[in-house]
């Protein structure tokens, strides 16, 4: 009987070929590989379209709608503020850049208009607050005047329009619009307030804050509803109305602020007057004054000197000529003139109104409000009733106006911090064809920039 062979030789049971790798051709792994890379770089060119997407849509649409300040709930979007901002420097640069031609050294002194606003312009910061301050007060101005059924006409904001470029239907004389003389003010005096005034007008009519508030009623072309006249009057009509569209023309293509922009930068003027004559009434004719003399020092120790020798006899008029740190005042015998309520930093202006005329009062210890200024002896001269000159009386009416807006502000009014990293700084200074800091005179290193 025939017996099989078992098999002896060894391997692995099962099937062989399982433990085999599988075979792909070099064309099928360069496929794979290639799909994947597709893969990975349009999951990294996603993720890439992604953030920059979320970055423009930041920068496009979330920050510029994003409050930079708001009034009563009623915001001011960062669109607006850097739009205002971008205006006012073109607006001023004009200006600035002609004086710059010719007198470049009032660019340098900041006791004038000219040289106040270089250094806004120079700052942008400075700018910055200024106009968000101006467009706070815009804000409550409009919610005052909505509360109250307060408005402005169509011939009024044209008014508006005649004043800012000079022209007048009946000119008493063709003299030209001049600046408001700055009257120096006394050392004593209370500090600027962080609300930088801006003059807003090519003939240099000064002005506190710009109001831009909403009309109501339908906003027709600018100018609007211009008579006919002589032809005297019709050619002035017609170069005012070239001036100011070929101003607008160019403040579009600068700044892109438009015909609209304007004609509504004219209502907001109208609608402050009219609030501030609410609020503040017509400008006095007449107001009680005080009429005193001082004498500034450094310590309390040299103000209870001055006190014992005045005392013991001495002429106040030789003692401030000789020892006062107000040399302005220490020429004429220490005397500051006669002058109302709010003139002074509040810790002076509250002694010398509740001293009686001849008292002298002190020491008086102004330097707590942060300031310069030192201890204070000072003497009553006189006290009375006088007539104030139309000048000082809009002084007053605004003074009382810019008291309620402040006011105002303090209550209703919150700015978001982050402002100031929003400040636009263009158009510069060279775009402007303004002089830098340092290509004015020397003197103009005041600024400390």
């Amino acid at each position: 009987m025939a017996v099989s062979k078992q098999r002896t030789t060894g391997g692995p049971k099962g099937n062989p070929s399982s433990n085999k790798r599988k075979f792909k051709p070099r064309s099928q792994r360069e496929a794979e590989i290639n799909r994947l890379t597709l893969i990975i770089a349009g999951i990294v060119g996603g993720l890439i379209i992604l953030i920059l997407g979320g970055a423009l849509l930041v920068d496009g649409v979330i920050t510029p709608n994003q409050a930079v300040a708001s009034v009563n709930g009623e915001n001011i979007s960062t669109r607006d503020f850097q739009a205002r901002v971008r205006f006012e420097r073109w607006r001023i640069g004009q200006q600035l850049a002609q004086i710059a031609s010719f007198y470049p050294q009032l660019l340098s002194d900041t006791s004038n208009p000219y040289g106040q606003q270089y250094q806004q312009l120079a700052s942008p910061t400075l700018m910055g607050q200024a106009v968000l301050d101006d467009m706070i007060d815009t804000l409550l101005i409009r919610q005052y005047a909505a509360a109250n059924g307060i408005s402005v006409t169509d011939a009024e904001i044209n008014e508006q329009g005649y004043k800012y470029f000079g022209f007048e239907e009946n000119p008493v004389t063709a003299t030209l619009t001049t600046t408001p003389s700055i009257t120096p003010t006394p050392l004593v005096s209370a500090t600027p307030s962080p609300t930088a005034t801006i003059t807003l007008t090519p003939t240099l009519e000064p002005i506190t804050a710009t109001p831009t508030a909403t009309i109501t009623a339908t906003v027709t072309a600018f100018p609007t509803g211009l008579p006919t006249a002589t032809p005297e009057l019709a050619t002035r009509r017609a170069e005012y109305e070239k001036n100011s569209q070929d101003y607008i023309d160019v403040a579009a293509k600068a700044v892109g602020f438009t015909s609209a922009d304007m004609r509504q930068w004219f209502a907001d003027r109208a609608l402050r007057e009219k609030v501030m004559k609410v609020i503040a009434g017509e400008p006095p004719t007449e107001e009680e004054q005080l009429n005193i003399r001082h004498i500034l020092v450094k310590t309390k120790e040299d103000a209870d000197d001055v006190l014992k020798a005045l005392q013991n006899g001495a002429s106040f008029a030789d003692l401030a000529e000789s020892v006062s740190q107000d040399t302005g005042s220490a020429a004429s015998g220490g005397e500051l003139g006669w002058q109302g309520k709010g003139v002074y930093v509040p810790e002076f202006d509250d002694a010398v109104w509740n001293a009686k005329v001849g008292d002298i009062i002190g020491p008086i210890d102004t330097t707590a409000n942060g300031t310069q200024y030192g201890f204070h002896i000072i003497q009553v001269i006189g006290r009375e009733v006088r007539q104030l000159t139309p000048d000082q009386g809009l002084e007053r009416q605004n003074k009382t106006f810019q008291d309620w807006l402040t006011k105002e502000s303090e209550a209703k009014s919150t700015k978001y911090s982050y402002w100031i990293n929003r400040v636009p700084e263009d158009p510069t200074l060279t775009q402007l064809g303004v002089p830098l800091p340092s290509e004015l005179p020397s003197s103009s290193n005041q600024f400390g920039f």
